[in-house]
């Protein structure tokens, strides 16, 4: 069947998020691999959502080559040319919500990099994974049970019953409902954790406006979510759907690129410079987000050295007069023209702490001791 009615509409939308999709995860796979050379938990949970969103587009496209988007008026079991194109619709939905899922993982994964080793954010975070787990697995399950047998959902005319067609709608509001919520809360979430960040104003901003992206994701929840009751009020059901997989798809590749875009920071940071001709070289922190100018790497890399422990010794050696001195953790220099058994040992210890979002200078200490072995 030709697609047609919303259907051509419906497949322009979602190939072409799509493309906008994998040229994102074309740009996090290679600041993961080329740039930060790291392969951290938020990759693999977009490479997961990209994997959904990919089989939930090909299964709307063959929706849609079935029938949804075109006109059947009235909308009855005998109008309806192809019940399977309701079939398809579920499986579409089915890996439209897993996409959505793994997306905002994540964002709480990358976000939970930056967030360091504060218990109260984490805790924040971890509540939000939680729950974006419980209630989009508790969604899906609902949606294949609304009839019985399962067959009934895409073809009216088996005998059976849909008790489970109210319980599933209900739901599905309130699953639109808190996926708006938790899209605007993973937004406005990182603007608070990090202005306290201990780097520079352009960069604070930079994250945000970044993360800021999210409030795009859940205006489209929202849309999504008012198009379930348009359809339960329309006759021509079929026509409608059309809309509301434009908004489903786009929800789901939003999300996924809000998810991509604070991570490839660093690709348009390079963009940037090599376009202003500043040079500039990227310190990894948190695997992302830390980049500073040659000149402010030198002044601060004293900072980037982890903790180390200097030790001098002084004696006097017995085969050679000439002063010595080795610098790895250790040296020994001749200073003392006296005895050989007196010998003093000088210990400096520098450390420093590297955090998630700053480094920052711990202490430096020094112990002296003598022996004298008279």
């Amino acid at each position: 069947m030709v697609a047609s009615g919303l259907g051509p509409t419906v497949l322009a939308v979602t190939w072409s998020e799509f493309a906008a999709g994998t040229v994102l995860m074309a740009l996090r796979i290679y600041t993961n691999g080329f740039i930060i050379r790291r392969w951290n938990p938020d990759f693999w949970w977009a490479s997961i959502s990209y994997i959904c969103a990919i089989l939930s587009s090909i299964f709307l496209t063959i929706a849609v080559d079935a029938g949804i988007g075109a006109h059947f008026y009235p909308a009855t079991p005998s109008s309806n040319t192809d019940p399977q194109s309701q079939l398809y619709q579920l499986v579409f939905t089915t890996f439209s919500i897993l996409a959505i899922a793994f997306g905002k993982m994540a964002v709480i994964q990358f976000i939970l990099q930056l967030e360091g080793t504060k218990r109260n954010g984490k805790r924040i975070l971890y509540f939000c994974a939680a729950s974006n787990y419980i209630v989009s697995f508790l969604f899906i399950p609902l949606l294949w049970a609304q009839c019985n047998p399962v067959s009934k959902i895409w073809n009216p005319s088996i005998a059976g019953t849909c008790y489970g067609m109210e319980t599933y709608m209900d739901f599905a509001y309130f699953q639109g409902s808190f996926g708006a919520a938790l899209d605007t809360a993973l937004a406005l979430y990182p603007a608070v954790m990090l202005w306290h960040l201990q780097v520079k104003l352009h960069i604070k901003l930079g994250l945000i406006v970044l993360f800021g992206f999210g409030i795009v994701a859940a205006i489209t929840a929202v849309v999504k979510t008012v198009q379930l009751h348009t359809i339960k009020e329309m006759q021509d059901t079929t026509f409608h759907q059309g809309y509301l997989d434009i908004w489903a798809s786009t929800n789901l590749w939003v999300v996924f690129i809000a998810s991509c875009i604070p991570t490839i920071r660093l690709i348009i940071v390079r963009i940037i410079h090599k376009v202003t001709g500043k040079r500039v070289n990227n310190t990894i922190v948190t695997g992302y987000i830390h980049e500073a100018t040659l000149k402010e790497l030198e002044d601060d890399s004293a900072k980037s050295r982890q903790a180390r422990t200097y030790s001098k010794v002084y004696t006097r050696g017995q085969v050679s007069s000439k002063a010595t001195t080795e610098n790895v953790f250790e040296s020994e220099e001749n200073i003392l023209p006296g005895r050989n058994e007196i010998i003093m040992t000088t210990e400096y210890q520098v450390k420093y702490e590297e955090s998630q979002d700053s480094l920052s200078e711990k202490g430096i200490g020094r112990v002296d001791s003598w022996q004298d072995k008279d």
